[in-house]
């Protein structure tokens, strides 16, 4: 797919859920709308396509940059093995506060 297809896929999506009817209400409502995410390596203009759209259709925009949040960067960050939960273990055993099971 190239930009100029994506970016008109994207303005009919934001379109379609900005439309309403003849009483005023949306179409598509709200609980049935969905964010639209854009996925792909860093600087291939992902941000600047949704600013040009969002500029053209007139509405604003949220942009979050989730690259530090990829499984790559999780590498290295410790594991949680085992946890109490309202006093049973996370291997099921009902005990008493500090009492060593689990260690």
């Amino acid at each position: 797919m190239n930009i100029k297809r994506a970016k008109q896929e994207i303005k009919d999506t934001i379109e379609a859920y900005l439309k309403k009817d003849e009483f005023g209400s949306y179409v598509i409502g709200s609980v049935r709308q969905r964010p639209v995410l854009l996925i792909g390596p860093p600087g291939v203009g992902k941000t600047q396509i949704m600013e040009q759209i969002s500029q053209e259709c007139g509405i604003g925009l949220v942009a979050y940059t989730i690259t530090h949040h990829t499984r790559q960067s999780a590498i290295g960050l410790p594991f949680i093995e085992k946890r109490e939960y309202g006093g049973i273990c996370s291997n099921g055993i009902y005990h008493e506060r500090d009492c060593g099971c689990c260690l």
